[in-house]
């Protein structure tokens, strides 16, 4: 191993060297050095449960989870965007965050896949590769529309599929539009996963950036180097996006990522942006508990946020 890594770093040394004057790193972190961040409470990891596109269900995983598995959820995200919930299920979502102290982040609505264009019918890795993003100046105001909507009930998270909507959204919590607590999550459908990339997006206003799920550690190494900002991590997902079990993964994602939230539950899921039951709630409940039994077993020295930390996006 220590004869590749030295292999590595003498290749192609003008590019790297570029890199690193700039302030990148110069290459995959292959030594996958222990970070040293921590989330403002001093917590290494926190615990995400994404895809959960029920406002009947919602409260049934965090009942499941929480009271039967005693373990805390700090972050859902409800995937299938604002527009396509009403104002009585949306108040579903954000008492649980309320009254479990737990961040609801919530996907912008108007997107490619809800769009006239036709793109989003093609069955086809190529067709779908933009297929959250936002098309038209329409489009954008509608999403605009979104972010006021969620905000001014309480919402304090926003799930962002788009470059130009993340700088909006910036813009919209400078001028004092929407509130300074509000926070900004870079989705994974964006399609990053390189450093550079990962660097824009903090440029831009993410507060966190959701990974692709198929990043190796090296690679998760170089992304923590990149930015100082909460990654996020799945240590498993649906299906549709390869079905990962990662589980035995996360006790070094946390080593090395921290701060970083781990994304699980979703494995029992056939695809992202799905309505979820109530026996998928329990299911997804199911797959929260393994997770952390194996965070606990084999790293228990790491430390969960457990209370109301003052950074959170908590609904209010």
């Amino acid at each position: 191993m220590l004869d590749r890594i030295e292999a590595n770093a003498n290749r192609f040394e003008e590019s790297r060297a570029f890199l690193a004057r700039h302030g990148y790193p110069s290459g995959d972190i292959w030594e996958r050095p222990t970070s040293d961040a921590r989330f403002p409470d001093g917590a290494h990891f926190r615990i995400e449960v994404p895809t959960v596109n029920s406002a009947d269900a919602v409260r049934t995983l965090v009942r499941v989870v929480e009271e039967e598995a005693g373990v805390k959820i700090n972050r859902i995200d409800q995937t299938a965007g604002i527009m396509r919930f009403s104002d009585k299920e949306h108040e579903a979502y954000l008492d649980v965050g309320r009254e479990n102290d737990i961040e609801i982040f919530f996907a912008l609505g108007p997107r490619g896949i809800y769009d006239i264009g036709a793109q989003k019918m093609i069955n086809s890795v190529w067709g779908h590769a933009s297929a959250l993003r936002t098309r038209g100046m329409e489009q954008i105001v509608f999403a605009m529309e979104d972010i006021r909507r969620i905000v001014g009930m309480g919402g304090r998270g926003l799930l962002i599929s788009d470059e130009g909507m993340l700088i909006l959204a910036r813009k919209m919590r400078e001028d004092g539009v929407i509130p300074p607590d509000v926070k900004l999550m870079a989705s994974a459908h964006m399609g990053h996963n390189n450093p550079v990339t990962y660097r824009m997006l903090e440029d831009l206003g993410a507060d966190t950036i959701a990974s692709q799920r198929d990043l190796d550690f090296s690679i998760l190494a170089a992304l923590r180097a990149a930015v100082r900002i909460p990654l996020h991590v799945h240590i498993d997902n649906p299906q549709a996006t390869g079905g990962f079990l990662r589980v035995y993964d996360a006790p070094e994602m946390i080593r090395i990522c921290a701060p970083v939230l781990l994304k699980t539950g979703s494995s029992v899921l056939e695809r992202h942006g799905m309505v979820i039951t109530e026996e998928l709630a329990v299911a997804m409940a199911r797959q929260v508990a393994v997770s952390m039994e194996t965070i606990r077993r084999y790293m228990p020295e790491a430390v969960q946020t457990t209370g109301k930390a003052e950074d959170l996006a908590i609904p209010v």
